[in-house]
């Protein structure tokens, strides 16, 4: 659609661009109110509803023309010359669209004003990424989407109560407004904040909130590790990080007298400070209607596995902005859920895999048997579930915040009418064995049945107040027996019903169509109407005993119409409608009182729901995938061989690919002491990549509780997955493709320990080469050694191959090609050993490079091979055993000395003129040695 027809005040299909014209009264009234607000942010649009349309005001009208309708085109001005300001007006609803795509993918900040009695702009609405609570019933948000505010603190270690030394010191606090939960904590964390990177990935953060004070190094760190996570930052107000007045504005949210203790009583400062800054950055004490109705909660970071940016990215958890293939996330494949809770919770369980052993092996249970019986599962997926739609925890939020209706409360009440039916499916699975049934009835059945049970005397009063009958027709009303006024208005209801079915049947008689052909019903904002498909439309127009005939719309599904007769009764039906809402109206407010007070059974409810559903969805996924997934055996903690063993392992996600025919499976195995680090080389697009990310998403999978893509598996739980992958330069941070990669791994070598899983692809590329391998070569000792975790490291130094030499937890894999009459084929097997060659050659001859360049390649290929003592090749191999034993040991413990210590240079704390004199000392150290291996070195850098 193009922008004319979206543009316009009146909203018409055929409004131009801007077809309302403003006054300079207007201009100048919006103008001056703008000066009194100060400077506006730069991720900030400010729409002014004049009723009929928005208007948008000289920034935000250039970079709504600009972005939204990319023509400049449609902007006009308020008076002229170099006092002209520019505006724009836009209809309702293309300003839903423009305020929908601001918050939830540009990740902007909304206000919308409105005029006080004709006189006065008074803020209307207020929405940031974090908080869409005003605007949730007019954008129509995905049932996936919990947006989570976060504000941060930090503080030192030094003096606080319960902490030694002097390290950073975290406090957080996590809001969803759409559940009213306070998630808080408060931890001593890296100079890189890793623990705090984790949290905010793993919570669905969308907004940071950071005091004023912070100021210098540790403020452009936060804003740098946002930007990060691609969550959007702003400032507080000054004094907003206060715990003042704590206790009073926690016990309005969370209506109790009894706080828990843990909120004062370990004095906890910097995260009871967060959860005041949120408190008033939201002004949740404005809201009197939600008070009582939030929850606190503390988040223990030790409970899930840690997931920063990097990996969340690496192991493709959610899809990348503007990614459409389903299949290339991971949440892109488990999207399959039937209900909007358990949509928005295998979001949650994606991103915080679990740690406890127990709890893994009772989900993992659960999965088995939801996979083994396919009539139970096919049952609940295609029968029962779809059938409880009604998304309970927005049904709660409507009767926490006193918003709900008579519509709610039937929605309610058919949810419940549906618990039976999934009890009976539940109980008559035919289980395997006595602990599968024990444990569906401990974790579902039984807590169903207790909250049907509780839900009995809801349903009673729903049989007796509301007329389901007229539910059906989408009329939600009381039945007529409370008195007098209801039982009168329902009499005359019901007459004027009866003449319009009579009316329906006369002109389906006068125009020779059946009842499905010419439909009688009702439609929003029009009442009763008449329906008849497009074909069959001029039947009706031609007809000329029908009077006063209108026509009120056309869609794709039929022409809706209404004669003189039909329109006056269905006017007359709407006021007797309004009459009778008028009437029920006090009752209403009772019974909706009273519907309220069966939210904790209904959270219950959703809770259970959502978790079988997920359960289900992690079942289906098992065993509809390509090749169906197996259950992972996990190790236990205690077994002294710790160990992630997969055979015949695939990426879930490639191997879903239209691209790919079938996956090349290949077995991985990082046992502690043996082959706990992999290093991994070959040529560019061999499978590399797909091979070690294997690793890190199967893992991933199993400590959410699902199966695993492979043919067997066997995984110690892990404390975190650290990846390292890609290279791009962070140019709005002002960092190279080298300092981000520095950067990311330096975050690695501080939080990687012997639990963790280590994923690393090509480092050292963004330097030159020696520098690259000595930084790659120290990094992947250290880890290996040092550290103890787990590491698949893919590269193409070959050179780094020689550390399985020197370390037996090192061991050396390659990705195979064939290569024959010049042509190269990839076989994507990981094998034993080290790569023969590099292929890179043989990778620019595939891509078609000219002839000349590849030739220019090959001879230079060939005068490096000359001087190089220790690459690859054949000819170099043989000059290498052409050395005597003490010569080649004594060439590479030079090389690994310079190495290390290049590697512990503090390069930055060093300036440039200091970093090149260290540079120097240590290179005329190494060529002062008459080693046949470092000489070749020194040539081969001299002649490059």
């Amino acid at each position: 659609m193009s922008a004319a027809t979206m543009l316009g005040a009146s909203g018409g299909a055929g409004s131009s661009p801007n077809s309302q014209e403003m006054d300079m009264s207007d201009g100048k009234s919006i103008l001056g109110f703008l000066k009194t607000l100060g400077r506006q942010p730069d991720d900030m649009l400010r729409f002014f509803d004049r009723k009929e349309y928005y208007v948008l005001q000289g920034r935000d009208a250039d970079t709504v023309a600009v972005e939204y309708f990319k023509s400049s085109a449609c902007v006009k001005y308020w008076g002229s010359g170099e006092s002209a300001q520019p505006y724009l007006s836009v209809n309702h609803k293309m300003g839903a669209q423009i305020i929908r795509k601001a918050l939830l993918e540009q990740r902007r900040r909304v206000e919308i004003y409105k005029m006080e009695r004709g006189t006065q702009w008074i803020l209307d609405k207020r929405g940031s990424p974090g908080n869409l609570q005003a605007f949730d019933e007019d954008l129509g948000l995905a049932h996936d989407t919990s947006p989570v505010l976060v504000s941060v603190r930090l503080g030192k270690t030094a003096g606080s109560k319960g902490y030694a030394g002097n390290q950073t010191l975290v406090g957080v606090a996590f809001i969803d407004c759409s559940a009213r939960t306070v998630r808080a904590a408060e931890f001593e964390d890296d100079e890189h904040l890793s623990t705090l990177e984790s949290l905010v990935c793993q919570q669905g953060t969308r907004e940071c909130l950071l005091p004023a004070e912070l100021t210098g190094p540790e403020r452009k760190n936060l804003e740098d590790l946002m930007e990060l996570c691609e969550v959007p930052s702003s400032v507080g107000k000054k004094g907003t990080f206060t715990a003042k007045d704590a206790e009073q504005d926690l016990r309005r949210l969370l209506g109790s007298q009894e706080l828990h203790g843990r909120v004062f009583e370990s004095a906890q400062g910097l995260a009871l400070s967060a959860i005041c800054a949120m408190i008033k950055y939201l002004d949740l004490l404005a809201n009197v209607e939600t008070h009582g109705q939030w929850s606190l909660d503390w988040v223990d970071s030790s409970q899930f596995m840690r997931l920063d940016s990097g990996a969340m990215r690496a192991l493709s958890v959610e899809p990348q902005p503007g990614e459409s293939d389903k299949n290339a996330s991971l949440l892109g494949i488990f999207s399959q859920c039937k209900t909007a809770m358990g949509a928005r919770l295998v979001r949650k369980w994606l991103k915080q895999p679990l740690l406890s052993r127990f709890d893994l092996e009772e989900r993992l249970d659960l999965v088995e048997t939801f996979a083994r019986g396919f009539e139970l599962r096919d049952l609940l997926r295609s029968e029962v579930l779809p059938k409880m739609g009604s998304d309970l925890d927005k049904l709660c939020r409507k009767f926490a915040a006193h918003k709900a209706t008579l519509q709610d409360v039937v929605m309610l009440y058919h949810f419940v009418l549906q618990l039976p039916n999934l009890l009976s499916v539940l109980r008559n699975h035919d289980a395997s064995s006595e602990r599968e049934a024990a444990l569906l009835k401990k974790r579902f059945t039984e807590p169903l049945h207790t909250a049907h049970h509780n839900f009995s005397k809801f349903c009673a009063l729903v049989d007796a107040a509301v007329d389901i009958s007229a539910a059906a027709r989408h009329e939600y009303v009381l039945l007529p027996h409370f008195n007098a006024e209801l039982a009168a208005a329902d009499e005359a209801k019901e007459e004027v019903r009866e003449k319009i079915e009579a009316h329906h049947e006369e002109l389906r008689s006068l125009f020779g169509l059946d009842e499905k052909t010419l439909k009688l019903e009702q439609a929003a904002g029009f009442g009763y109407v008449l329906r008849v498909s497009r074909k069959d439309e001029q039947r009706i127009r031609n007809n000329s005993k029908v009077k006063g005939l209108t026509m009120l719309s056309t869609k794709k599904e039929g022409v809706l119409f209404r004669d003189r007769v039909l329109s006056s009764l269905a006017e007359e039906y709407s006021e007797l409608c309004a009459a009778y809402d008028t009437a029920q109206r006090d009752i209403v407010g009772k019974v909706l009182d009273t519907t309220s007070t069966f939210c904790p059974v209904v959270s219950d409810c959703q809770t259970l729901i959502a978790e079988l559903d997920v359960l289900l969805c992690f079942a289906h996924v098992s065993v509809s995938a390509p090749e169906p997934y197996v259950r992972p055996k996990l190790v236990p903690p205690e077994d002294a061989l710790q160990r992630i063993v997969l055979r015949g392992c695939r990426h879930p996600c490639v191997e879903r690919m239209e691209s790919v025919d079938a996956f090349i499976k290949n077995d991985i195995e990082l046992v502690r002491g043996e082959s706990s680090m992999q290093i991994v080389t070959g040529p560019n697009m061999g499978g590399k990549s797909t091979y070690i990310r294997s690793a890190g998403v199967n893992v991933l999978l199993a400590q959410v509780g699902c199966f695993v893509a492979c043919d067997e598996a066997e995984i110690s739980i892990t404390d975190s997955i650290l990846a390292r992958v890609g290279a791009g330069d962070c140019q709005s941070r002002g960092v190279s493709t080298f300092m981000a990669e520095m950067l990311e791994t330096a975050t690695i070598l501080k939080g990687a320990t012997a639990r963790s899983l280590v994923i690393i692809d090509e480092l050292g590329r963004g330097t030159s080469t020696y520098d690259g391998f000595g930084l790659a070569w120290a990094i992947s000792e250290h880890l290996a050694t040092t550290c103890g975790c787990a590491c698949l490291f893919a590269t193409h130094f070959q050179e780094l191959t020689e550390l399985a030499e020197k370390h037996p937890m090192i061991v050396n894999r390659h990705v195979s090609a064939h290569i024959e009459d010049g042509e190269m084929t990839m076989l994507y097997r990981v094998e034993d050993g080290p790569s023969d060659q590099s292929f890179g050659i043989n990778v620019a001859e595939v891509a078609k490079f000219p002839t000349s360049v590849v030739d220019a390649a090959k001879r230079k290929l060939a005068e490096l091979e000359d001087y190089s003592g220790f690459l690859s090749s054949e000819s170099a191999t043989k000059t290498r055993r052409a050395l005597t034993a003490e010569e080649h040991a004594e060439g590479m413990n030079l090389v690994r000395t310079f190495l290390n210590d290049f590697s512990s240079l503090p390069l930055e704390g060093l300036s440039d003129v200091e970093a090149s004199a260290a540079l120097s000392r240590l290179q005329n150290e190494l060529s002062a040695s008459s080693n046949p291996i470092i000489v070749a070195l020194c040539a081969a850098n001299s002649e490059g």
